[in-house]
């Protein structure tokens, strides 16, 4: 079972705890997953956000200062 989740969201990716990168829906607390690497919490969050219509993904510093400038997804390989 789930729940039908309607709207955009924003998928937060931020350094976490123990060197990881976590992928969070903004406004809640919890990771929805942990990641090694930026870059494939970043995928991770566009994957995500490429099943919701207009949703979005933001990149944070271990400051939680945004990121303009980070890579898209497709620019990062595989």
């Amino acid at each position: 079972m789930g729940f039908d989740q309607k709207g955009a969201s924003i998928f937060c990716v931020a350094p976490g705890t123990d060197g990881q990168w976590d992928v969070k829906e903004a406004g809640f607390d919890k990771p929805l997953a942990s990641f090694n690497t930026a870059a494939d919490a970043q995928k991770y969050a566009q994957d995500l956000a490429d099943t919701k219509e207009g949703s979005t993904v933001e990149m944070f510093d271990e400051h939680g200062k945004p990121i303009t400038d980070a890579p898209q997804p497709a620019l990062l390989g595989s």
